[in-house]
């Protein structure tokens, strides 16, 4: 699983959503997943297909709540 700041993480997915890359949450697969890291520590988890942020690594799994986008 790759690890990137948080910061790192807002740039790459405005990049996508201006190229209009950025998935729809509640049709996407989840299958890349990253690690956010706020000051040195694990934040939450980031799929970087869509957007949708948990701080639960199982929630992508489960039922999909998508007012919870990075940002």
């Amino acid at each position: 699983m790759d690890k990137f700041s948080g910061k790192q993480i807002r740039s790459l997915l405005e990049e996508k959503k201006a190229s209009g890359d950025l998935q729809d949450p509640s049709q996407c697969m989840h299958a890349d997943i990253v690690k956010c890291y706020e000051d040195g520590e694990a934040h939450r988890y980031v799929c970087m297909e869509c957007g949708y942020a948990d701080k639960n690594r199982a929630a992508f799994f489960a039922q999909i709540n998508t007012d919870q986008q990075m940002g």
